[in-house]
């Protein structure tokens, strides 16, 4: 369990700015309509301070097929994509 305070979660996230998986885990907590892919990161642990560096960040409706059932999108989802940050910051 992640215990934080609602200072400690960032406003909005930024292209080409450096957060660590604490923060951008705490984002995702009060942001549900977004996404985050990395090549390598399996879990956002909600306690590193590991670096992650955001690339991106897009608008898309998702589509998907769960159970035999098309799921209409009904709203866009933001995506993010992330990578490992460098050592410097």
């Amino acid at each position: 369990m992640v215990v934080y305070g609602y200072n400690e979660i960032p406003k909005e996230l930024l292209v080409d700015h450096s957060y660590t998986l604490r923060e951008i885990r705490l984002f995702l907590t009060v942001n549900k309509d977004c996404m985050f892919l990395h090549q390598e990161i399996k879990a956002l642990s909600g306690e590193s301070q590991q670096k992650v560096k955001v690339l991106s960040k897009e608008e898309y409706y998702i589509h998907q097929h769960v159970d035999r059932s098309y799921l209409i999108p009904n709203e866009k989802k933001v995506i993010y994509v992330l990578s490992h940050s460098p050592e410097k910051e």
